[in-house]
């Protein structure tokens, strides 16, 4: 596909670990998150152990061959681990990679298109169509994801995802995690008073009780082709409630919410 060679293409991810003063690193393949054919990524804590992890939607549908999703939970911040095989987001149900593209009549409204000689000999397009004795042409194109989001569907306090396919129905992928134990969780939604009233640009820090400090920033959780749920969502891991929860308003306004507050619940915080 390329005959010049590849070294004028970038493939697979980038991630850049900011360094501190306007410096940035790119470590993608020292933290482990290169995957091929990547869209839309969603980060989001989804197995609640107080750890963002990353799903990243794949694919590039006809003529070429199935690209996985990917599902990299952080190892403690120090690196993710592939996990979609594990966690049942891949293969997808009954094994499917393909699905039907378009259609065409070779002999009739269409004759004369330039995929109906081709698709006489299904091996030189790799298999992806066929020309049957009618002269009706099938075109296949791969199953491929272009965004997912992160959200609560069944409210039980884990995280499921909702993907959005290149010509094709969504992905409903339902997290089991609270059926497998319980799980410790917070969701914390802004509401801005001098801030915007969703509160987005807003620096939310929950302390666990052990003294560790996870800080998100309300985003407005947008992705390609898509938008999570806005609420925040905290996994607590084995903890049972937060130590509290600090937010510096966009309004530069900073506010502190005492604990202790107990998992399983959505916190509401009005900015003073």
């Amino acid at each position: 596909m390329i005959p010049e060679g590849k070294d004028r293409f970038i493939f697979g991810n980038e991630l850049f670990a900011n360094r501190g003063g306007g410096r940035f690193q790119e470590v993608s393949d020292s933290v482990g998150v290169e995957t091929y054919w990547p869209w839309g990524p969603s980060v989001d804590d989804l197995n609640a152990d107080g750890w963002d992890d990353i799903f990243i939607a794949a694919g590039m549908n006809f003529p070429y061959r199935y690209g996985i999703n990917s599902v990299l939970l952080n190892e403690g911040g120090r690196r993710f681990l592939p996990s979609e095989f594990v966690v049942g987001v891949e293969p997808r149900p009954n094994g499917a990679t393909q699905q039907v593209w378009f259609t065409l009549d070779c002999n009739g409204a269409n004759r004369g298109h330039p995929f109906c000689g081709p698709c006489t000999h299904p091996e030189s397009m790799g298999g992806a169509c066929r020309v049957d004795a009618t002269g009706h042409l099938t075109m296949m194109g791969s199953l491929g994801t272009r965004a997912g989001v992160a959200t609560d569907l069944d409210d039980d306090g884990d995280l499921d995802l909702v993907t959005n396919e290149f010509n094709g129905r969504p992905q409903v992928l339902i997290s089991d995690l609270a059926q497998r134990h319980h799980v410790h969780s917070l969701k914390v939604r802004l509401r801005g008073t001098r801030s915007n009233r969703e509160g987005l640009g807003a620096q939310v820090t929950l302390v666990l009780p052990d003294g560790r400090r996870i800080l998100k920033v309300l985003d407005g959780k947008s992705g390609y082709l898509s938008q999570s749920d806005l609420p925040l969502y905290f996994g607590l891991a084995d903890a049972d409630h937060a130590g509290a929860i600090e937010v510096r308003w966009p309004s530069g306004r900073r506010q502190s919410v005492p604990g202790p507050l107990k998992a399983g619940q959505t916190v509401e915080i009005v900015e003073p």
